[in-house]
């Protein structure tokens, strides 16, 4: 084998590798059982209309399958990306019926140019003390996943990720 199949071949099994990243940084974002959870919608810094509602809506559907008591909404899906003020109210809504908040902002939601395709998030999630008001755990999430992936399966799998 030359030098340059060699390379070729070492290029190819780099590129399979490093094609799918994921970065889950969770250190210490470990969640109470028996406490009640509240999840408003996130800031979304994306070009992606609507990420922010979609992020919280996996985020809270996740949370009801690993069996965490989730708090009844105290917020609407809206058409328009919720302003910060509008977060802040649905906030103050929110620590009234929950022990924590979970919010958090949309970086990256989107498919990338070019063939494929593939699916690429960036979320950063905090957890949020309701009787404070303060952030007591925070994480950045982010992957890309394979072409044939949704952003809401790439999505699910990081969330997931974090909360195990």
């Amino acid at each position: 084998m030359g030098k340059k199949s060699l390379g070729i071949l070492t290029f190819s099994i780099l590129f399979l590798l490093l094609s799918c990243a994921k970065v889950v940084d969770k250190r210490e974002f470990k969640l109470t059982e028996g406490k009640t959870y509240a999840v408003i919608p996130f800031e979304n810094y994306t070009d992606t209309p609507l990420a922010g509602y979609r992020v919280a809506h996996i985020l809270e559907g996740v949370l009801r399958a690993k069996g965490y008591k989730v708090a009844d909404r105290v917020w609407e899906y809206s058409e328009e990306e919720p302003t910060k003020e509008k977060i802040r109210e649905i906030l103050n809504k929110a620590s009234q019926t929950a022990d924590y908040i979970i919010t958090g902002s949309v970086n990256e939601f989107r498919y990338k140019t070019g063939i494929d395709g593939e699916p690429a998030v960036s979320i950063s999630v905090f957890l949020i003390d309701a009787s404070t008001g303060r952030v007591i755990r925070g994480s950045s999430l982010s992957a890309s996943g394979w072409a044939h992936e949704s952003l809401g399966t790439v999505t699910q799998d990081l969330i997931r990720d974090l909360l195990d």
